[in-house]
Protein backbone atom coordinates (compact mmCIF):
# COMPACT_ATOMS: atom_id res chain seq x y z
CA UNK A 1 0.00 0.00 0.00
CA UNK A 2 0.95 3.66 -0.74
CA UNK A 3 1.30 6.51 1.66
CA UNK A 4 -1.58 8.90 1.11
CA UNK A 5 -0.58 11.53 -0.45
CA UNK A 6 -0.28 14.27 2.67
CA UNK A 7 1.20 17.70 1.74
CA UNK A 8 2.08 19.70 4.72
CA UNK A 9 0.47 22.73 3.44
CA UNK A 10 -2.79 21.52 4.17
CA UNK A 11 -4.40 22.95 7.41
CA UNK A 12 -4.98 20.32 8.92
CA UNK A 13 -1.30 18.98 8.95
CA UNK A 14 -0.21 19.20 12.41
CA UNK A 15 3.17 17.80 13.71
CA UNK A 16 2.52 16.64 17.69
CA UNK A 17 5.57 14.69 20.04
CA UNK A 18 4.05 13.38 22.77
CA UNK A 19 6.73 11.27 25.01
CA UNK A 20 5.51 11.32 28.78
CA UNK A 21 7.27 13.36 30.82
CA UNK A 22 8.23 10.57 33.42
CA UNK A 23 10.28 8.78 30.44
CA UNK A 24 13.53 9.56 29.35
CA UNK A 25 13.28 11.95 25.64
CA UNK A 26 15.27 8.92 24.02
CA UNK A 27 12.97 6.59 25.12
CA UNK A 28 9.43 7.67 24.79
CA UNK A 29 7.12 6.56 21.76
CA UNK A 30 6.74 9.36 20.10
CA UNK A 31 3.02 10.38 18.19
CA UNK A 32 2.64 12.43 15.25
CA UNK A 33 -0.80 13.77 14.65
CA UNK A 34 -1.15 12.86 11.26
CA UNK A 35 -4.33 14.59 10.35
CA UNK A 36 -7.19 16.33 11.63
CA UNK A 37 -10.34 16.55 9.80
CA UNK A 38 -13.43 19.24 10.49
CA UNK A 39 -16.16 17.15 10.04
CA UNK A 40 -18.61 20.14 9.83
CA UNK A 41 -22.02 19.27 10.46
CA UNK A 42 -21.69 15.78 9.70
CA UNK A 43 -19.19 14.42 12.07
CA UNK A 44 -20.45 11.11 14.01
CA UNK A 45 -20.12 8.37 16.48
CA UNK A 46 -19.91 5.93 13.95
CA UNK A 47 -16.85 5.44 11.24
CA UNK A 48 -15.70 2.65 8.23
CA UNK A 49 -12.41 2.46 6.99
CA UNK A 50 -11.54 1.41 3.07
CA UNK A 51 -10.47 2.41 -0.18
CA UNK A 52 -13.40 4.24 -1.75
CA UNK A 53 -12.38 6.48 -5.00
CA UNK A 54 -10.56 3.18 -6.14
CA UNK A 55 -6.82 4.82 -5.86
CA UNK A 56 -5.55 2.18 -3.47
CA UNK A 57 -5.76 4.19 -0.65
CA UNK A 58 -7.94 3.94 2.24
CA UNK A 59 -10.54 5.90 2.83
CA UNK A 60 -13.48 6.85 5.46
CA UNK A 61 -16.64 6.37 5.64
CA UNK A 62 -18.86 8.37 8.55
CA UNK A 63 -22.46 7.60 9.32
CA UNK A 64 -24.86 9.37 10.96
CA UNK A 65 -28.31 7.93 12.39
CA UNK A 66 -31.41 8.67 14.51
CA UNK A 67 -30.15 8.19 17.98
CA UNK A 68 -33.61 6.08 19.11
CA UNK A 69 -34.39 4.39 15.75
CA UNK A 70 -30.84 3.61 14.60
CA UNK A 71 -32.14 4.40 11.07
CA UNK A 72 -28.88 5.59 9.44
CA UNK A 73 -30.03 9.30 7.28
CA UNK A 74 -25.93 10.02 6.12
CA UNK A 75 -23.14 8.82 5.25
CA UNK A 76 -20.12 10.89 3.95
CA UNK A 77 -16.96 9.73 2.49
CA UNK A 78 -14.25 11.40 3.34
CA UNK A 79 -10.18 11.22 2.26
CA UNK A 80 -7.87 11.06 4.68
CA UNK A 81 -6.81 14.63 3.83
CA UNK A 82 -10.65 15.67 4.70
CA UNK A 83 -11.70 15.96 1.54
CA UNK A 84 -15.54 14.93 0.81
CA UNK A 85 -15.90 12.29 -2.00
CA UNK A 86 -19.00 12.33 -1.59
CA UNK A 87 -22.52 12.10 0.56
CA UNK A 88 -25.82 10.26 0.32
CA UNK A 89 -28.84 11.69 2.71
CA UNK A 90 -28.83 15.08 4.64
CA UNK A 91 -26.28 15.80 7.34
CA UNK A 92 -27.35 17.02 10.87
CA UNK A 93 -25.41 17.71 14.21
CA UNK A 94 -28.47 15.77 15.94
CA UNK A 95 -27.65 12.81 14.43
CA UNK A 96 -24.14 12.23 15.29
CA UNK A 97 -24.32 10.47 18.28
CA UNK A 98 -24.91 6.41 18.72
CA UNK A 99 -25.83 3.83 21.63
CA UNK A 100 -25.13 1.15 19.16
CA UNK A 101 -23.83 -0.48 16.18
CA UNK A 102 -25.05 0.37 12.99
CA UNK A 103 -25.71 -1.86 9.89
CA UNK A 104 -23.22 -0.27 7.30
CA UNK A 105 -19.82 -1.96 6.12
CA UNK A 106 -17.16 -1.43 3.19
CA UNK A 107 -16.22 -4.26 0.90
CA UNK A 108 -16.01 -4.99 -2.28
CA UNK A 109 -19.11 -7.19 -2.93
CA UNK A 110 -19.23 -7.95 -6.39
CA UNK A 111 -15.42 -9.18 -6.11
CA UNK A 112 -14.71 -6.79 -9.32
CA UNK A 113 -11.43 -4.52 -7.95
CA UNK A 114 -13.84 -1.92 -6.66
CA UNK A 115 -14.92 -1.40 -2.69
CA UNK A 116 -18.80 -0.77 -2.09
CA UNK A 117 -20.85 0.46 0.17
CA UNK A 118 -23.53 -1.44 2.19
CA UNK A 119 -26.02 -0.65 4.50
CA UNK A 120 -29.19 -1.35 5.87
CA UNK A 121 -32.73 0.57 5.69
CA UNK A 122 -35.13 -0.29 7.84
CA UNK A 123 -38.59 -2.07 7.23
CA UNK A 124 -41.27 0.20 8.84
CA UNK A 125 -41.90 -0.48 12.57
CA UNK A 126 -45.80 -1.62 13.74
CA UNK A 127 -46.03 -0.48 16.83
CA UNK A 128 -49.21 -0.82 18.60
CA UNK A 129 -48.10 -0.80 22.16
CA UNK A 130 -46.99 3.13 22.31
CA UNK A 131 -49.65 4.34 23.76
CA UNK A 132 -51.81 1.96 23.23
CA UNK A 133 -50.49 -0.52 25.47
CA UNK A 134 -50.66 0.69 29.07
CA UNK A 135 -46.68 2.05 29.02
CA UNK A 136 -45.05 4.80 28.24
CA UNK A 137 -43.06 4.18 24.23
CA UNK A 138 -39.09 3.17 25.15
CA UNK A 139 -36.65 5.94 24.21
CA UNK A 140 -35.11 3.80 21.99
CA UNK A 141 -36.84 1.93 19.64
CA UNK A 142 -35.36 -2.00 19.04
CA UNK A 143 -37.74 -3.98 17.96
CA UNK A 144 -41.68 -4.26 17.04
CA UNK A 145 -43.66 -6.84 17.21
CA UNK A 146 -44.85 -6.15 13.23
CA UNK A 147 -43.64 -4.60 10.58
CA UNK A 148 -44.46 -3.52 6.91
CA UNK A 149 -42.23 -4.30 4.39
CA UNK A 150 -38.93 -5.90 4.31
CA UNK A 151 -35.54 -4.81 5.25
CA UNK A 152 -33.61 -3.64 2.32
CA UNK A 153 -29.30 -3.69 1.99
CA UNK A 154 -28.62 -0.43 -0.38
CA UNK A 155 -25.50 -1.49 -2.25
CA UNK A 156 -23.34 2.05 -3.51
CA UNK A 157 -20.78 2.82 -6.07
CA UNK A 158 -17.96 3.33 -3.17
CA UNK A 159 -16.52 5.45 -6.01
CA UNK A 160 -19.45 8.04 -6.23
CA UNK A 161 -22.32 6.54 -3.65
CA UNK A 162 -24.54 6.06 -6.06
CA UNK A 163 -26.95 3.08 -5.39
CA UNK A 164 -25.69 0.21 -7.63
CA UNK A 165 -28.38 -2.45 -6.37
CA UNK A 166 -30.79 -3.41 -3.69
CA UNK A 167 -31.44 -6.78 -1.64
CA UNK A 168 -34.11 -7.74 0.44
CA UNK A 169 -34.08 -9.02 3.77
CA UNK A 170 -36.28 -10.05 6.65
CA UNK A 171 -37.67 -7.27 8.51
CA UNK A 172 -36.21 -7.21 11.66
CA UNK A 173 -32.62 -7.77 9.92
CA UNK A 174 -31.52 -3.86 10.88
CA UNK A 175 -28.66 -4.11 13.35
CA UNK A 176 -25.31 -4.98 12.64
CA UNK A 177 -24.54 -7.23 9.98
CA UNK A 178 -21.08 -9.11 8.63
CA UNK A 179 -19.27 -11.01 5.75
CA UNK A 180 -19.22 -14.87 6.04
CA UNK A 181 -18.54 -17.73 3.46
CA UNK A 182 -21.78 -20.20 4.05
CA UNK A 183 -21.57 -21.23 0.70
CA UNK A 184 -18.24 -22.52 0.63
CA UNK A 185 -17.00 -19.77 -2.19
CA UNK A 186 -14.15 -19.22 -0.83
CA UNK A 187 -14.68 -15.69 -0.43
CA UNK A 188 -16.48 -14.41 2.27
CA UNK A 189 -19.60 -13.13 -0.28
CA UNK A 190 -22.30 -14.15 2.07
CA UNK A 191 -24.17 -12.28 4.91
CA UNK A 192 -25.08 -12.68 8.68
CA UNK A 193 -28.01 -10.40 9.46
CA UNK A 194 -29.41 -10.13 12.98
CA UNK A 195 -31.84 -8.02 14.71
CA UNK A 196 -30.71 -6.34 17.82
CA UNK A 197 -30.98 -9.38 20.20
CA UNK A 198 -33.02 -11.89 19.52
CA UNK A 199 -33.18 -13.16 15.71
CA UNK A 200 -30.38 -14.48 13.10
CA UNK A 201 -30.28 -15.26 9.69
CA UNK A 202 -27.93 -16.23 6.85
CA UNK A 203 -28.38 -14.83 4.01
CA UNK A 204 -26.66 -16.36 0.27
CA UNK A 205 -25.01 -13.12 -2.28
CA UNK A 206 -27.79 -13.86 -4.18
CA UNK A 207 -30.21 -12.71 -1.51
CA UNK A 208 -31.56 -16.38 -0.36
CA UNK A 209 -32.22 -16.46 2.69
CA UNK A 210 -30.03 -19.52 3.92
CA UNK A 211 -31.60 -20.53 6.95
CA UNK A 212 -33.31 -18.58 10.50
CA UNK A 213 -32.04 -19.07 13.89
CA UNK A 214 -33.89 -17.72 16.82
CA UNK A 215 -31.97 -17.34 20.19
CA UNK A 216 -29.55 -14.60 22.21
CA UNK A 217 -27.46 -13.14 19.55
CA UNK A 218 -25.39 -10.91 21.35
CA UNK A 219 -24.16 -7.67 19.74
CA UNK A 220 -21.59 -9.03 16.95
CA UNK A 221 -20.94 -12.85 16.15
CA UNK A 222 -17.64 -14.02 15.26
CA UNK A 223 -16.80 -15.91 12.36
CA UNK A 224 -14.52 -18.38 11.36
CA UNK A 225 -14.06 -22.13 9.80
CA UNK A 226 -13.43 -24.08 12.78
CA UNK A 227 -14.39 -27.33 11.75
CA UNK A 228 -11.83 -27.24 8.36
CA UNK A 229 -15.02 -27.78 5.70
CA UNK A 230 -14.08 -24.84 3.64
CA UNK A 231 -17.15 -22.55 5.32
CA UNK A 232 -17.46 -20.82 8.31
CA UNK A 233 -18.99 -21.32 11.48
CA UNK A 234 -20.97 -18.37 13.30
CA UNK A 235 -20.16 -17.39 16.95
CA UNK A 236 -22.77 -15.91 19.48
CA UNK A 237 -21.32 -16.41 22.44
CA UNK A 238 -23.50 -18.77 24.37
CA UNK A 239 -24.04 -20.41 20.95
CA UNK A 240 -22.32 -21.69 17.48
CA UNK A 241 -24.13 -22.08 14.38
CA UNK A 242 -22.47 -24.43 11.60
CA UNK A 243 -22.91 -22.85 8.24
CA UNK A 244 -26.45 -24.35 7.08
CA UNK A 245 -27.68 -22.98 10.46
CA UNK A 246 -28.02 -25.77 12.86
CA UNK A 247 -26.71 -25.25 16.81
CA UNK A 248 -23.24 -26.97 16.98
CA UNK A 249 -23.82 -26.48 20.97
CA UNK A 250 -25.70 -23.90 23.10
CA UNK A 251 -25.14 -22.70 26.41
CA UNK A 252 -27.92 -20.35 26.50
CA UNK A 253 -29.15 -19.41 29.44
CA UNK A 254 -32.27 -17.71 28.72
CA UNK A 255 -35.17 -19.68 30.10
CA UNK A 256 -38.84 -19.86 28.00
CA UNK A 257 -37.27 -18.67 25.33
CA UNK A 258 -40.51 -19.18 22.74
CA UNK A 259 -42.93 -17.70 25.09
CA UNK A 260 -40.49 -14.47 26.42
CA UNK A 261 -38.87 -13.46 23.23
CA UNK A 262 -40.18 -15.28 20.06
CA UNK A 263 -43.49 -14.07 20.23
CA UNK A 264 -45.97 -11.50 21.96
CA UNK A 265 -48.11 -13.35 24.38
CA UNK A 266 -51.52 -13.37 24.39
CA UNK A 267 -53.30 -11.44 26.08
CA UNK A 268 -51.79 -8.74 24.17
CA UNK A 269 -51.07 -6.22 27.27
CA UNK A 270 -48.49 -3.87 28.36
CA UNK A 271 -46.71 -6.80 30.39
CA UNK A 272 -46.99 -9.05 27.15
CA UNK A 273 -44.97 -6.33 25.22
CA UNK A 274 -42.56 -5.48 27.87
CA UNK A 275 -41.30 -8.69 27.91
CA UNK A 276 -41.40 -9.08 24.18
CA UNK A 277 -39.32 -6.29 23.98
CA UNK A 278 -36.41 -7.27 27.28
CA UNK A 279 -33.26 -7.81 25.86
CA UNK A 280 -32.31 -11.47 26.75
CA UNK A 281 -28.97 -12.29 28.82
CA UNK A 282 -26.66 -12.35 25.88
CA UNK A 283 -22.66 -11.52 25.11
CA UNK A 284 -21.03 -8.80 25.26
CA UNK A 285 -17.64 -9.25 22.64
CA UNK A 286 -17.43 -12.37 20.68
CA UNK A 287 -13.85 -13.61 19.63
CA UNK A 288 -12.86 -16.73 17.65
CA UNK A 289 -8.57 -17.10 17.76
CA UNK A 290 -6.14 -20.33 16.27
CA UNK A 291 -3.62 -21.52 18.49
CA UNK A 292 -0.16 -22.33 16.36
CA UNK A 293 -0.94 -25.84 17.50
CA UNK A 294 -3.92 -25.58 15.29
CA UNK A 295 -6.30 -25.54 18.27
CA UNK A 296 -9.45 -23.09 17.79
CA UNK A 297 -10.48 -20.95 21.22
CA UNK A 298 -13.75 -19.81 21.18
CA UNK A 299 -14.04 -16.57 23.87
CA UNK A 300 -16.70 -14.41 24.79
CA UNK A 301 -17.91 -11.82 27.69
CA UNK A 302 -20.61 -12.08 29.73
CA UNK A 303 -20.29 -11.20 33.12
CA UNK A 304 -17.62 -12.75 33.24
CA UNK A 305 -14.79 -13.90 30.70
CA UNK A 306 -15.60 -17.72 28.96
CA UNK A 307 -13.39 -19.51 27.20
CA UNK A 308 -14.70 -22.26 25.22
CA UNK A 309 -13.38 -25.21 22.57
CA UNK A 310 -15.58 -25.40 19.37
CA UNK A 311 -17.55 -28.34 20.82
CA UNK A 312 -18.73 -26.36 23.42
CA UNK A 313 -16.25 -27.41 26.06
CA UNK A 314 -15.78 -24.89 28.37
CA UNK A 315 -11.93 -24.88 29.63
CA UNK A 316 -12.54 -21.84 31.71
CA UNK A 317 -14.41 -18.87 33.36
CA UNK A 318 -14.07 -16.39 35.63
CA UNK A 319 -17.08 -14.88 37.50
CA UNK A 320 -15.48 -12.45 39.52
CA UNK A 321 -15.80 -10.21 36.58
CA UNK A 322 -19.18 -8.35 37.01
CA UNK A 323 -19.50 -7.31 32.78
CA UNK A 324 -16.92 -8.84 30.49
CA UNK A 325 -18.18 -5.89 27.91
CA UNK A 326 -14.29 -6.26 25.65
CA UNK A 327 -12.78 -9.31 25.36
CA UNK A 328 -9.54 -9.09 23.03
CA UNK A 329 -7.17 -11.34 21.98
CA UNK A 330 -3.27 -10.23 21.00
CA UNK A 331 -0.12 -10.92 22.12
CA UNK A 332 0.53 -8.48 24.35
CA UNK A 333 4.00 -9.72 25.84
CA UNK A 334 6.27 -12.79 25.40
CA UNK A 335 5.86 -15.11 28.28
CA UNK A 336 2.84 -17.29 26.89
CA UNK A 337 1.33 -17.88 23.69
CA UNK A 338 -1.26 -15.25 23.26
CA UNK A 339 -3.19 -13.12 25.60
CA UNK A 340 -6.75 -11.78 26.01
CA UNK A 341 -7.61 -7.50 27.59
CA UNK A 342 -10.47 -7.85 29.24
CA UNK A 343 -12.82 -4.89 30.71
CA UNK A 344 -15.26 -5.57 33.18
CA UNK A 345 -17.32 -2.19 33.26
CA UNK A 346 -19.33 -3.15 36.15
CA UNK A 347 -16.52 -4.34 38.93
CA UNK A 348 -19.05 -3.06 41.68
CA UNK A 349 -22.82 -4.00 41.37
CA UNK A 350 -25.06 -1.33 40.29
CA UNK A 351 -22.71 1.18 39.90
CA UNK A 352 -22.46 2.87 36.42
CA UNK A 353 -23.23 6.19 35.11
CA UNK A 354 -22.01 8.29 37.94
CA UNK A 355 -19.14 10.44 38.27
CA UNK A 356 -17.66 7.96 40.77
CA UNK A 357 -18.29 4.42 38.88
CA UNK A 358 -14.92 3.16 37.27
CA UNK A 359 -14.18 -0.07 35.21
CA UNK A 360 -11.47 -2.89 35.84
CA UNK A 361 -8.77 -3.32 33.02
CA UNK A 362 -7.38 -6.96 33.13
CA UNK A 363 -4.93 -9.31 31.02
CA UNK A 364 -5.71 -13.11 31.40
CA UNK A 365 -3.39 -15.49 29.67
CA UNK A 366 -5.34 -18.31 27.43
CA UNK A 367 -5.18 -20.54 30.41
CA UNK A 368 -7.31 -18.33 32.64
CA UNK A 369 -4.39 -16.63 34.64
CA UNK A 370 -4.98 -13.47 35.64
CA UNK A 371 -1.59 -11.54 34.62
CA UNK A 372 -2.61 -8.62 35.60
CA UNK A 373 -5.53 -6.37 37.01
CA UNK A 374 -5.59 -2.26 36.99
CA UNK A 375 -8.42 -0.52 38.52
CA UNK A 376 -9.52 2.66 36.59
CA UNK A 377 -10.12 6.46 37.49
CA UNK A 378 -13.72 6.82 38.92
CA UNK A 379 -15.94 8.44 36.21
CA UNK A 380 -14.11 4.94 33.41
CA UNK A 381 -16.65 3.02 33.37
CA UNK A 382 -17.63 3.05 29.89
CA UNK A 383 -13.70 2.57 28.62
CA UNK A 384 -13.51 0.70 25.74
CA UNK A 385 -10.19 -1.08 24.61
CA UNK A 386 -8.36 -2.38 21.09
CA UNK A 387 -5.19 -3.92 20.31
CA UNK A 388 -2.59 -2.27 17.98
CA UNK A 389 0.15 -2.97 16.22
CA UNK A 390 2.17 0.37 16.62
CA UNK A 391 5.56 -0.90 16.38
CA UNK A 392 5.31 -3.18 13.08
CA UNK A 393 5.89 -6.96 12.14
CA UNK A 394 7.27 -9.27 14.73
CA UNK A 395 6.99 -7.05 17.82
CA UNK A 396 4.65 -7.56 20.62
CA UNK A 397 1.66 -5.66 19.86
CA UNK A 398 -0.16 -3.00 22.51
CA UNK A 399 -3.29 -2.07 24.15
CA UNK A 400 -5.75 0.90 23.36
CA UNK A 401 -7.84 1.96 25.68
CA UNK A 402 -10.30 4.91 25.20
CA UNK A 403 -13.89 6.03 26.04
CA UNK A 404 -12.40 7.96 29.29
CA UNK A 405 -15.00 10.49 31.11
CA UNK A 406 -15.19 13.94 29.92
CA UNK A 407 -13.24 13.04 27.01
CA UNK A 408 -9.51 12.01 28.50
CA UNK A 409 -7.27 11.08 25.80
CA UNK A 410 -6.85 7.34 24.40
CA UNK A 411 -4.18 5.18 26.03
CA UNK A 412 -1.09 3.29 24.46
CA UNK A 413 -0.51 0.42 26.74
CA UNK A 414 1.88 -2.14 27.06
CA UNK A 415 1.59 -6.16 27.88
CA UNK A 416 2.87 -5.35 31.30
CA UNK A 417 0.04 -2.76 31.90
CA UNK A 418 2.30 0.17 31.54
CA UNK A 419 1.18 3.60 30.41
CA UNK A 420 3.60 4.61 27.82
CA UNK A 421 1.91 8.01 25.60
CA UNK A 422 -1.81 9.27 25.52
CA UNK A 423 -4.00 10.25 22.17
CA UNK A 424 -6.07 13.55 22.59
CA UNK A 425 -9.07 14.02 20.74
CA UNK A 426 -8.21 17.09 18.15
CA UNK A 427 -11.09 19.26 16.87
CA UNK A 428 -10.55 21.80 13.19
CA UNK A 429 -12.43 23.64 14.86
CA UNK A 430 -13.71 22.79 18.85
CA UNK A 431 -17.38 23.61 17.97
CA UNK A 432 -18.56 21.68 21.28
CA UNK A 433 -19.70 24.83 22.70
CA UNK A 434 -22.81 24.31 19.60
CA UNK A 435 -23.97 21.22 21.46
CA UNK A 436 -27.92 20.43 20.69
CA UNK A 437 -30.07 20.25 23.25
CA UNK A 438 -30.42 16.43 22.60
CA UNK A 439 -26.65 15.94 22.86
CA UNK A 440 -26.61 16.06 26.84
CA UNK A 441 -27.97 12.69 27.95
CA UNK A 442 -26.04 11.36 28.72
CA UNK A 443 -22.15 12.14 27.34
CA UNK A 444 -22.47 14.44 24.50
CA UNK A 445 -19.77 15.19 22.47
CA UNK A 446 -17.41 14.69 25.13
CA UNK A 447 -17.25 11.38 23.93
CA UNK A 448 -15.24 9.68 21.30
CA UNK A 449 -14.55 6.09 19.72
CA UNK A 450 -11.01 4.48 18.32
CA UNK A 451 -10.15 2.06 15.53
CA UNK A 452 -7.09 0.87 14.77
CA UNK A 453 -5.54 0.19 10.74
CA UNK A 454 -2.73 0.92 9.22
CA UNK A 455 -3.47 3.97 6.41
CA UNK A 456 -0.07 4.97 6.31
CA UNK A 457 1.38 2.01 4.57
CA UNK A 458 4.26 0.97 6.78
CA UNK A 459 2.84 -2.15 7.94
CA UNK A 460 2.06 -0.54 11.11
CA UNK A 461 -1.58 0.59 12.37
CA UNK A 462 -2.59 4.15 13.21
CA UNK A 463 -5.02 5.19 15.61
CA UNK A 464 -8.24 6.87 14.39
CA UNK A 465 -10.28 9.08 16.81
CA UNK A 466 -13.67 9.92 15.65
CA UNK A 467 -16.72 11.51 17.31
CA UNK A 468 -20.01 13.74 16.80
CA UNK A 469 -17.53 16.71 16.48
CA UNK A 470 -14.12 15.52 15.50
CA UNK A 471 -12.04 13.59 13.49
CA UNK A 472 -7.87 12.62 13.62
CA UNK A 473 -5.39 10.27 12.97
CA UNK A 474 -2.83 9.70 14.98
CA UNK A 475 0.82 7.44 13.36
CA UNK A 476 4.13 6.69 14.80
CA UNK A 477 6.77 8.74 13.42
CA UNK A 478 9.66 6.41 14.46
CA UNK A 479 11.66 5.30 11.76
CA UNK A 480 10.49 1.54 10.26
CA UNK A 481 13.04 -1.04 10.87
CA UNK A 482 12.24 -2.58 7.10
CA UNK A 483 15.18 -5.41 6.51
CA UNK A 484 15.10 -4.33 2.70
CA UNK A 485 15.17 -0.95 3.57
CA UNK A 486 18.52 -1.05 5.79
CA UNK A 487 20.39 -3.68 3.81
CA UNK A 488 19.71 -2.61 0.64
CA UNK A 489 21.68 -4.23 -2.17
CA UNK A 490 21.81 -4.52 -6.65
CA UNK A 491 22.07 -8.01 -5.64
CA UNK A 492 18.73 -9.44 -4.53
CA UNK A 493 18.64 -12.64 -2.95
CA UNK A 494 21.48 -12.29 0.03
Amino acid sequence: MSRPCIHPVFAFMVLCWCPLASLRAEQAPAVRLLSNIDVKNFGAEQLRIGDLDGDGEPDLLVVQSRYATREITCLTAVTLAGRVLWQVGEPSLDNGRIYSDLPVQVYDWDNDGYNEVLYIRQARYLEPWNGQAGFEPRKVRERAARYEGRATMLILDGRSGREKATLPLPAPADDCFLFADLTGKGRREDLVVKDRYWNAWGIAHDGRELWHWTGSTGHFPAVADVDNDGRDEVFFGFTLLDDDGKVLFSHDPNKDWSSRYARVAEPADGRAYQRFLAAPVHSDANYIVRLAGGQWRLLFGNHGPHCLTPDGTELWRNDRLGEAQHVVVGRFRPDSELQAVIIDRTPVPGQRRNTEAYADLYLFDLDGRILWQQRQEPGDWMIACTSLNWYGPGALESILVYGRQDGRPARLMDGQGKVLVEFPMHYLPDRRAEEPQAWKDPLGVKNFYAHTADVWGDAREEVILFGARGLCIYTNPRAAAVPSQYNETLYPGM
